[in-house]
Order: C-alpha cells, then sequence, then structure tokens
C-alpha cells in the first residue's frame, strides 16, 4: 500500500517531463509563430500584450547581445589559432635543416666508432686474460697470508673482519685440501681460527661486555660453526649477569627515591649528601648507557626513561638477537627451536618480574600531590613497552603484568585519595567546632548574627566537602586519559573507574561520612549547634549534593552501566537516617540542659515555707532566653514548618482538674472533700485518661517548630516529673500556677501544637494541686497581672 503513492509521485513528474510539444510554446521546434499570436490576442487584454511584447523586446536584445558576445569571442579565438598556426610553420623549416645535419653527424661518429674497436679487439682478448691471471694470483696470495690476517685482526681485537675473512675462503679451503699447498694453509687457517673462537669465548665471558657487545660475540661464534645449543645456554647466561647488574642500578635509584620521600623533613643540604654518595656507589661500567648523576632523587618519568635506556633496551636487544640468532627458521629447527624458544621465554618472564617489582618499588615511592600527570605518563611508558616486548615475543602476557602493576597504582592513588578525604573532613569539622566555640560577633542592634554565621559555616562546610570530592575526581582522571594504552583496555577501566573510584573513594567516603555522623550521635559533645548544623548537612547532603557528586562521577568516569554498583538511595537514606539520629541527639541534648535547669529549680526551692508569689520565678526566664537563643539557631539553619492556629482563649485557660470546681469564694472545691469521699490522685488520672497521649521522645521533623516542641515537651516532661517528688504548701501552688501561665504566654509561638503545651502545663498544675496540703489557686486576673509584671 506504501508503494503506490510513491509510483504515482515518480509517474507524474517524469510524465510532466516527457510532456508532448504543442505549437504554442515559443521554445518547441513545432513553434507556430500565427497560432501563437492568435491565441495570444484572443486570451489576453491589451495591457497583458503590451506587458508581453514588453517581455519579449528585452528577451531579443538580452539573446542579440549574447549571439555578439560569442561571435567575438570566436573571433579573437580564431586569430589566436591562425597566428600559432603561421609560428609553427616558420619554426619547422629551421628545424628540418637541424635535423638533417645531425643525421650526418650520427653517421660519421658510428663509422669511426666501427674502425677503433676492429683496431683493438686482438689487445682487449689479451688484456682479459692478463686480468684474470692477476686476480687468481691475488686470491692466493689472500689465502696464503690468512692465517696471519687472522692473527693481525685478533690482536687488534677486530674478531668480525677476522670471522669475515675465514668465511669467505672456507669454501675454497675445503674444496682444494686434497692438494698439498692448500693442505697445509688450510692447517694453519683451521689453528688461527682456534685462536680466533677462544678469544671471542674470553670476550662473551666478560662481565663488563654490553648486550651488543655479546650479541655480536655469540653471532660469529656461530658463523664460525659452534653448535647452537651450547652458544644458546651461555648467550642467555652472560645476558642474565648484564640485565641484573642493571636491574641492581635500579633498584638502588628506586630505594634512594623511597628514602628520600620517608626522610621528606631532612634538608636539601642532607638529600643533595645522599645523592652524591648514591651517585658515587653506581659507577659507570654498571650503566652501558649514561645514566645521569643526580644529587636528588630523580622523578618518576626520568626514572621511567632510565629503565628503558638501561634494563628494557639492553632486554629488546637480546630477545632480538637470541630470535635472529637461534630461530632464524622454526621450521628447520624442530624440536631445538622449540625448546630453544621456552629456554628464552622462561628466561625473559624471571627478569621482567624482577623488574616490575623495582618499578612498583618506584612507584609507591612517588608522593602523592593529587597531581597524577607525570605518574599515569610514566606507568604509560611503561605498559607501552612491555606491550611491544610482548608482541615481539608472543605467548607471553607482559602486557597484563604491567596493567597489573598500573591497577594496583591507581589502588594506592586511590585509598590516598579517600585518606585525604577523610583528614580534609576531620579538619574542616574541627575549624567549624573552633568557629563555634571562639567568641560570636554582635550586630549594630545587640543580637548575635546567628542566622549569618550558622549559614556561612554550613555553606562552607558543604562546598568544601564536594570540591574536595570533585577535585579527587578531576585528578583521577589522569588515569582514564584516551592517550594511555592503558586506559582503553576494558579490564582497566572496570576495576578503576567502577570499583577503585567510584565505590572506592566517592561511595566509601559518604559512607565514612554516614558513619563519622552516626558516632556523633553517641557523643556528649560539648556544642550541641554542632549536632544541629551536621544534622543540616546531612540532609543538603540527601537532598542534592549526594547526587549531584555521584552523577558528576559517573559523567567524568564515562559510567554507563550502573548494574553492580551502590545505589543512590542506599547513600541517601544512609544520609537522612543520621541527620535524623543527629538532629534527635540535638533535641535530647538541649532538653536535657533546660531540664536540667528546671530540675534544679524544683529541687532547691522551699516549697512548703515559700511566700505568696509576687513574680515570676528567675529559672522561667532563663528557660525562655535559652529555648528564644535554641530557636535562633534552629530557625537560622532549618525552615519554618506547618503551625496550628492558635485559639483565642489559649492564654487564659483554666485547669479543669482544680479550678472547674472552685467555690465563689475563690477557695478550691477540693477542701470540701474528705480524702474518703474523692482521692484528688484519682481525678488526676481520670483527666490523663480522656486526654491524648504525648510521646515525650518521639523523632522530630526537618522544621523549627518541630525542633523546638521536642525540646520544650522534653522540658515541660522534666518539670512535671520534678513537681510529682514534691510538697507544696498554698503560695507554692500558686508560684508553680503563675510560672506555668508565664511560659504558656511565650512558648506557645514556638511549638507546632499548642495543644500539646496546655496538656503538658495543667499536668504540672494539676500535679502540683495533687501534692499541695492546701490546694487553692489564684485569681485567674492576679497572675496574668503578675505575668505583665514581670
Amino acid at each position: 500500500m506504501q508503494k503506490r503513492p510513491r509510483r504515482t509521485e515518480l509517474f507524474h513528474f517524469y510524465n510532466e517531463g516527457m510532456k508532448e510539444e504543442t505549437p504554442y510554446d515559443i521554445n518547441s521546434k513545432h513553434f507556430n509563430c500565427d497560432m501563437y499570436v492568435q491565441k495570444t490576442i484572443k486570451e489576453s487584454s491589451l495591457k497583458q500584450l503590451l506587458e508581453h511584447e514588453s517581455e519579449l523586446v528585452s528577451e531579443i536584445q538580452s539573446l542579440d547581445s549574447d549571439c555578439q558576445t560569442l561571435v567575438y569571442d570566436h573571433y579573437d579565438k580564431f586569430i589566436a589559432a591562425a597566428d600559432i598556426v603561421r609560428k609553427m610553420k616558420e619554426g619547422s623549416v629551421s628545424m628540418e635543416a637541424q635535423i638533417t645535419r645531425l643525421q650526418e653527424n650520427m653517421g660519421r661518429i658510428t663509422a669511426s666508432s666501427t674502425s677503433i674497436t676492429s683496431a683493438l679487439q686482438e689487445r682487449r682478448g689479451h688484456l682479459s686474460r692478463l686480468l684474470g691471471v692477476h686476480g687468481t694470483l691475488k686470491k692466493l696470495e689472500f689465502l696464503f697470508h690468512l692465517p696471519q690476517k687472522i692473527d693481525e685482526c685478533i690482536a687488534d681485537r677486530n674478531f668480525s673482519e677476522g670471522v669475515r675473512s675465514y668465511v669467505e675462503t672456507a669454501e675454497v679451503l675445503h674444496r682444494y685440501r686434497h692438494m698439498p699447498s692448500f693442505d697445509a694453509i688450510h692447517c694453519d687457517c683451521e689453528a688461527a681460527v682456534g685462536r680466533l673462537n677462544a678469544a671471542l669465548k674470553e670476550q662473551l665471558a666478560l662481565k663488563e661486555g654490553s648486550a651488543r657487545h655479546l650479541t655480536e660475540c655469540v653471532d660469529l661464534l656461530l658463523q664460525l660453526g659452534e653448535p647452537a645449543a651450547g652458544l644458546c645456554d651461555d648467550f642467555l647466561s652472560h645476558a642474565r649477569t648484564k640485565l641484573e647488574d642493571d636491574l641492581a642500578t635500579l633498584t638502588r635509584l628506586a630505594e634512594a627515591a623511597a628514602e628520600a620521600e620517608q626522610d621528606g623533613g631532612t634538608s636539601h643540604e642532607a638529600e643533595a649528601g645522599e645523592g652524591a654518595e648514591e651517585a658515587k656507589e653506581i659507577s659507570q661500567d654498571e650503566l652501558s648507557v649514561s645514566v645521569p648523576r643526580k644529587t636528588v632523587p630523580m622523578d618518576i618519568l626520568e626514572f621511567v626513561d632510565i629503565c628503558h635506556e638501561t634494563f628494557v633496551g639492553n632486554l629488546w636487544l637480546v630477545i632480538s638477537s637470541y630470535k635472529e640468532m637461534f630461530l632464524r627458521s622454526p621450521d628447520e629447527g624442530g624440536r631445538s627451536s622449540t625448546l630453544a624458544l621456552e629456554k628464552l621465554r622462561t628466561f625473559v618472564a624471571g627478569l621482567v618480574d624482577q623488574y616490575v617489582a623495582v618499578v612498583g618499588v618506584r612507584v609507591a615511592a612517588e608522593s602523592d600531590t593529587a597531581h597524577y600527570a607525570p605518574l599515569t605518563t610514566a606507568l604509560d611508558k611503561f605498559h607501552r613497552r612491555l606491550h611491544a616486548i610482548t608482541q615481539l615475543l608472543p605467548n607471553t602476557s607482559f602486557g597484563d603484568t604491567a596493567l597489573g602493576l598500573v591497577i594496583e597504582a591507581g589502588q594506592a592513588r586511590c585509598s590516598s585519595s579517600l585518606a585525604a578525604l577523610k583528614v580534609g573532613l576531620a579538619t574542616n569539622l574541627g575549624d567549624v567546632r573552633h568557629a563555634l566555640a571562639a567568641p560570636r560577633h554582635l550586630t549594630q542592634d545587640g543580637t548575635e548574627s546567628t542566622h549569618r554565621q550558622l549559614n556561612e559555616h554550613l555553606t562552607r562546610l558543604v562546598a568544601a566537602t564536594a570540591a574536595s570530592i570533585k577535585e579527587r575526581v578531576t585528578a583521577l582522571q589522569a588515569f582514564t586519559q584516551p592517550k594511555h594504552t592503558f586506559a582503553v583496555k576494558a579490564e582497566f577501566r572496570h576495576r578503576f573507574c567502577r570499583e577503585l573510584v567510584r565505590e572506592g573513594v566517592v561511595v566509601a567516603f559518604f559512607l565514612h561520612l554516614t558513619d563519622m555522623m552516626m558516632e556523633f550521635c553517641y557523643k556528649k559533645d560539648k556544642d550541641p549547634v554542632l549536632l544541629l548544623l551536621l544534622s543540616r548537612m546531612c540532609l543538603d547532603l540527601h537532598t542534592s549534593t549526594v547526587h549531584y557528586l555521584l552523577s558528576h562521577c559517573d559523567e567524568q568516569l564515562q559510567l554507563e552501566d550502573k548494574s553492580g554498583l551502590t545505589q543512590l538511595h542506599t547513600i541517601t537514606d544512609g544520609m537522612k537516617e543520621a541527620g535524623q539520629r543527629l538532629l534527635n541527639h540535638y533535641v535530647h541534648t538541649q532538653g536535657a540542659a533546660i531540664s536540667q535547669m528546671l530540675r534544679r529549680s524544683v529541687e532547691l526551692k522551699d516549697w512548703l515555707g515559700c511566700g505568696e508569689p509576687r513574680s515570676v520565678r528567675r529559672v522561667m526566664r532563663t528557660v525562655l532566653e535559652e529555648i528564644s537563643t535554641i530557636d535562633t539557631q534552629v530557625g537560622a539553619l532549618y525552615e519554618e514548618g506547618s503551625h496550628r492556629d492558635r485559639s483565642s482563649d489559649s492564654s487564659r485557660r483554666t485547669y479543669h482538674s482544680v479550678s472547674a470546681s472552685r467555690g465563689a469564694g475563690g477557695r478550691s472545691a477540693w477542701s470540701s472533700y474528705t480524702p474518703s469521699q474523692l482521692d484528688n490522685s484519682l481525678v488526676a488520672n481520670l483527666n490523663k485518661l480522656w486526654s491524648e497521649r504525648i510521646e515525650i521522645f518521639a523523632p522530630v521533623e526537618f522544621t523549627r517548630l518541630s525542633i523546638l516542641t521536642g525540646i520544650v515537651k522534653i522540658s515541660l516532661k522534666t518539670l512535671l516529673e520534678s513537681v510529682r517528688l514534691r510538697t507544696f504548701s498554698r503560695f507554692g501552688l500558686q508560684q508553680v500556677q503563675v510560672d506555668a501561665h508565664y511560659l504558656r504566654t511565650y512558648l506557645w509561638s514556638y511549638v507546632a501544637d499548642e495543644h500539646v503545651l496546655n496538656v503538658l502545663l495543667d499536668e504540672v498544675v494539676t500535679s502540683a494541686s495533687v501534692r499541695c496540703c492546701e490546694p487553692e489557686l489564684m485569681e485567674q486576673r492576679v497572675v496574668e497581672f503578675i505575668c505583665d509584671q514581670s
């Protein structure tokens, strides 16, 4: 169904392009001017005819101009072509004469050459015979002097020239050794070759010889016909001695760097002295490639370059030479070639393991400066060169060994980054703790600038934590740069990016932060404001910061597959729980501090001997000041929260358990009943049954009113329990009534539910009346007057 519209469109398009020509088409060859004029006059108005005439005149003039231009252009080209033809005709006349003279000269030269050749033909044959005889004599002379030349090469230590001379003539000597004269020369040459062979073996045994010199000696011995099996073992044995010397030198350099890192506090002069002693210990013979002597430990890049110039370069030369000398044709070698290759692999594997261990010591000695570009560049060079050795020697895994060291280095940097983050967090918390303990600055109106200070501390703490994480992740990105060969390997990216950086640094730090916050919940911290600040920090981390930092980490490390990774909600839930516990601990701590004041004020006062109340007790005003201070601190960090509307008669509440049964004279009706008629405690318990249960130590919400409500509930509950343990006189009960009314008047703005406040204060007054010898409450207007005066 979908093909039909397409076919229809194509059909219309090509039919329009192939429409039949008509006599009315001015561009058609079948155009008929009479028919066209008649049709145009018939269909067009006068104005249209005039306009059409103007268009035709303009087109005619344009075509005339184009025709004239073409004519002029063709005429110019025709004139230019005529000039070129004329010049060619003039040049061809003189060229014919020159060609004729050239042919005559060539004929004369050919005749002269023929005559000279025929005249010298006889002499040329004679000279050729003489040259052949001379060459044979020179060869014979070379054979006669060959033993002496070999001895001269031995004396001059020019072994390659001696071997080359013998190899070139060995076939001739073996071919003509049946002749007496040649047999003597052959015997002398064999003796000289024996001495040459012994001299080469002496050179092979020298420990100070370089790998290149060792290779040359073995190659010359093979050319002299020495058995390859014995030379193979000798070659590897002497090469091992040289390469182990290189490793020993590199080990001393690595250990020197490690000692310098451990003794970082020593002076520069001491480091210079140690470097000079180290330079004396490393002789020039130990390094075939000159190692620059430094008075201070070299950096990691220079160390890796030295490794390449000495050990790696020599090992590369040994492998290449070994393959060229002993593994030239694997098809012809058979079992011996396989054994030789296996010997080489075992030899190289042992040395590479030692080399990787040495480089590992130097990498471990590199200080953590949060700038890993030099380290990753050095590791990339190290990995490239060992991977190149793997390509040179198939069926080996030196590249994987190098990658393992790179991963170990990355793991060490991740561990140090996590430790640095922990130290930074502890330092920031210490700074905040000291700042909170420092004297507070006052504003112009005399109030503490708590709101600004706490917000600054919170912002600085969260920003410093986020910045340190981002800085460490950015620094660790140096390991994942595409220019590094190891960074593109899936094994490395999975291990480093997922397990080491994201899980081992970022997630581990968040978990450490959560655990640290949990520990604060079990400490009796002297400054509860720190608990409040940390709870808000946990809330901010839970709300946005953790999500932002994890997303930033995943984006920087290009982590698309999140399977198997710690999920975001796992961290945020832990942060929220830590913040909740910190906030609860803060409420309990502040509530306990205020409760201590209230309890001591109740315990230390003589309630039976006190006079008639004239004012609110000082401790109540102190409690309000403390709660006001706490409100300022909490309001600086948390939002207001929901507040139930205050009832219109909340400040004039009466106490049902006492005042509802009062007589007209103002005395409590409790005095008209005998204990047998009504038990005061029974009335209080009945009132509790009809009131809503209040949970004192319930978890608080992350709002100002909820936090203050929790503190007020703990404080008033302590006041209630303290009142229940005391005995009151009539004036003592009235003092409790005045204090309760004062607290009710000013505490309602600090609680989320005023009903909770009223219930607790009612219970305080009721408990005091129960514990009173003469329960009689003060008139409400008098209570209000005293509170207003206070």
